[in-house]
């Protein structure tokens, strides 16, 4: 198990020259609109397929996102990064009030669904990654997958009690934004837990997270990591919010996905 700061990570940045993600559409498990999914596929055979969820009001295209998905294009994966309903950064998705949670953790598992029927030859080993609430619905999804290959979650959000003391700490102005931007999400916060889930994944579990985060502190990545069965790589990056950014977290990115075997 490799725990601690990301000081001492030395491994090269991802390869330049990424290709661009091919835009397919997965049909949506509530309502009628297909949910869009960038996908981004090596030259040759996979090495494995691996769904990439991005958290409330984030989008599969995302700045924080896509460093993620060039990690594992980078080791031969196909990755599926869906653009999930219900988001501020992904338009036309739906009023951004309605969403929730486990609405999310809904349209996950529909694409989950979709890109294992897509791509079955890829699908034989399978990963799972989320960042924020993407990393919760990960987790959710990975207790119910046999076979798992591994979890990844970068700043994950552990439990919904946990949301609203950051949202406390973080000063009345956090907290009333949360309730104006997403009441209904707000509303299920006290049945939202992700240690549950974790205590089934045995597969390697790896986190990333940014030492200043105020709205999934170190301190909650830290007990989503130790809630899971598999844990082996944790590292909380040095003046690094919610969403990492820049070479020490790709860097990060390419050690955890190491200390998994990807």
């Amino acid at each position: 198990m490799s725990t601690g700061s990301a000081g001492g990570i030395s491994e090269p940045v991802m390869t330049a020259n990424i290709p661009q993600p091919s835009l397919h559409h997965a049909p949506a498990r509530r309502g009628d609109r297909p949910i869009a999914c960038h996908v981004l596929a090596p030259a040759g055979a996979a090495a494995g397929l691996v769904l990439l969820l991005h958290g409330r009001d984030g989008a599969g295209r995302s700045a924080h996102i896509v460093p993620i998905a060039e990690a594992y294009l980078a080791r031969g994966w196909r990755v599926v990064a869906p653009d999930l309903p219900y988001s501020r950064a992904v338009p036309d998705s739906g009023p951004v009030e309605l969403y929730t949670m486990s609405g999310h953790l809904d349209d996950a598992a529909a694409v989950l669904q979709w890109a294992r029927e897509t791509w079955p030859e890829d699908a034989g080993r399978l990963a799972l990654a989320g960042h924020s609430v993407g990393a919760w619905a990960a987790a959710r999804l990975a207790a119910a997958t046999t076979a798992l290959d591994h979890l990844l979650g970068v700043s994950p959000v552990f439990s919904g009690p946990a949301l609203l003391a950051a949202r406390r700490t973080m000063g009345a102005p956090a907290l009333q934004a949360l309730r104006r931007e997403a009441p209904a999400m707000l509303a299920e916060l006290s049945t939202i837990r992700a240690a549950p889930a974790l205590r089934r994944v045995t597969a390697p579990v790896a986190v990333v997270t940014g030492a200043l985060d105020g709205i999934t502190p170190p301190h909650v990545a830290r007990a989503w990591f130790r809630a899971a069965a598999g844990a082996c790589f944790y590292t909380a990056l040095p003046g690094q919010h919610h969403c990492p950014e820049g070479p020490l977290y790709e860097r990060a990115l390419v050690a955890a996905l190491d200390a998994t075997g990807a």
